[in-house]
C-alpha cells in the first residue's frame, strides 16, 4: 500500500489543512515568495482558460540565463520529483545506485521502473559524507544511474568538486548516467565550489536536478528544473510525462521569482546562517548531537529512546522523524530554519518535551549510518 514518507504533510483526515501547525518538517525558504511572485501568480489565473506552454519556452529560457548555462540545457516539470520519474524512465534502468540515506524518491522512481537498487551506506562516523570506497561500488555494480544528492538531504552534508569529478568518471566508465540533485545548494555560500554545472559541457551524462520550491518558498506550485548537456536526453524526458507539467500560474510566479533572482538568495543565506546558528547551538546545549549544516535544515540525533516527533506534533510542531530513511535508524531528526520567534519556539517545544522525558527514558541504540 502507498504510504506518503515525506515532511509537509499538515493536512487532517478528510484533506484539510490543520490550522495552528507550526511546520520544521519541510526545509521552505522562512523568507517566503517574492512579493514579485505572488502578484503574478495572482494576475495570471486569469490565464486558467487557455493551455500553458507546454515547453515553459520562456521560464526555460530565464532559468538558463539564471543558471548560466546554455540555450536548450534546461527542462522544466511538475517540481523535482517529476525530473526524476521523468530521467529514470527516459534512461529505463536495470539497476540503479542511491546514496543512503537520501531523498527516497530516487529510489521509488527506480521501484516504479523495475530496476533493482544498489545501495552506498552513509557512515555517521565520517559525518555522513560520500567517500572514495564509492567508485568501487560503481564499478562493482555498473548500475545504469547513479543518484547523489548534493546537499544531502536529510543529513546537510556536502560533497566537493574533487569527489564529484571522481564519482562522474566512474559513472561513465561503467555508460551510467549521474544524476546530482543540487535542490538545496543555492542555500549554501559559494554554491559554485560544489555545483556540479562547470561539468556539463565535459560530462554530457550528467543531469542536475533543481527546483524553484525551497529557495523560493513554492512548494505548492510545483516549479522544477533540469540542466544537461544531453539534449536528446532531455528530449526523451519530455515524453516521459504528460504534457502541459506547469500550469500558466506556475510559469508565470516562476519567472517573477526570478526577477528577485540571487538578490533574494543573499538575503536569505544572511538570514538563515544567523537563525540557523542560534539553532544549532540550542539544540547542541541541551544535549543533542547536531550535525554541521550550511543550508536551512539542521540533522540531528536524540539520545534517548521517546518518539520526539510524535510528542512536539501534541505541541503543535512538526518536525521530520528521520527513522523512515535507508541507513538510519531512530532517534534521527531533521528541522528546518524558519524566523526568529519560531525557531525559538522550536526549542522551548523541544526543550519541554526532553525535560517530561529523558529522566525516564532509556538510551538509545544508535546503529543508524
Amino acid at each position: 500500500m502507498y504510504e506518503y514518507t515525506h515532511g509537509g504533510n499538515v493536512y487532517g483526515s478528510g484533506g484539510e489543512i490543520r490550522e495552528g501547525l507550526i511546520d520544521f518538517s519541510s526545509s521552505i525558504n522562512p523568507l517566503g515568495m517574492p512579493e514579485k511572485a505572488v502578484a503574478a501568480a495572482k494576475s495570471s489565473a486569469a490565464h486558467a482558460v487557455i493551455y500553458p506552454d507546454s515547453a515553459s519556452s520562456r521560464l526555460a529560457s530565464e532559468l538558463e540565463t539564471h543558471e548560466g548555462v546554455g540555450a536548450g540545457e534546461v527542462l522544466c516539470a511538475a517540481g523535482a520529483s517529476d525530473i526524476i520519474f521523468r530521467a529514470v524512465n527516459a534512461r529505463k534502468p536495470k539497476k540503479i545506485l542511491v546514496t543512503a540515506p537520501a531523498f527516497a524518491d530516487y529510489e521509488r522512481a527506480g521501484t516504479a521502473a523495475g530496476a533493482a537498487t544498489v545501495r552506498y551506506y552513509l557512515d555517521r562516523q565520517r559525518g555522513f559524507g560520500i567517500e572514495e570506497d564509492i567508485t568501487g561500488l560503481i564499478h562493482g555494480s555498473e548500475p545504469d544511474i547513479g543518484f547523489v544528492c548534493n546537499p544531502n538531504n536529510p543529513t546537510g552534508s556536502l560533497t566537493d568538486m574533487e569527489m564529484t569529478v571522481k564519482i562522474a568518471g566512474a559513472c561513465r566508465s561503467v555508460g551510467a548516467l549521474l544524476v546530482i540533485d543540487e535542490c538545496f545548494l543555492d542555500f549554501v555560500s559559494g554554491p559554485d565550489e560544489y555545483s556540479a554545472k562547470s561539468m556539463i559541457g565535459l560530462y554530457p551524462d550528467i543531469l542536475i536536478v533543481k527546483s524553484l520550491t525551497k529557495v523560493f518558498a513554492m512548494p505548492g506550485l510545483r516549479v522544477g528544473y533540469c540542466i544537461c548537456g544531453d539534449k536528446e536526453f532531455l528530449d526523451r524526458m519530455r515524453f516521459c510525462g504528460p504534457d502541459w507539467p506547469l500550469t500558466n500560474i506556475s510559469q508565470a510566479a516562476g519567472i517573477a521569482a526570478l526577477e528577485s533572482g540571487w538578490d533574494h538568495i543573499e538575503k536569505s543565506r544572511e538570514y538563515i546562517d544567523a537563525e540557523r546558528g542560534y539553532i544549532i547551538s540550542e539544540l547542541t546545549r541541551i544535549g543533542l548531537t547536531v550535525y554541521p549544516s550550511r543550508i536551512n535544515y539542521i540533522f540531528f540525533h536524540c539520545p534517548w529512546d521517546i518518539d520526539l516527533a510524535g510528542d512536539m506534533c501534541k505541541k503543535g510542531v512538526l518536525i521530520r522523524d528521520c527513522a523512515n530513511f535507508h541507513g538510519l535508524a531512530r532517534g534521527y531528526y531533521r528541522v528546518a530554519v524558519l524566523t526568529g520567534d519560531k525557531n525559538r519556539l522550536l526549542i522551548a517545544a523541544i526543550g519541554e518535551v526532553l525535560n517530561d522525558r529523558r529522566n525516564i527514558a532509556q538510551p538509545i541504540n544508535d546503529t543508524g549510518g
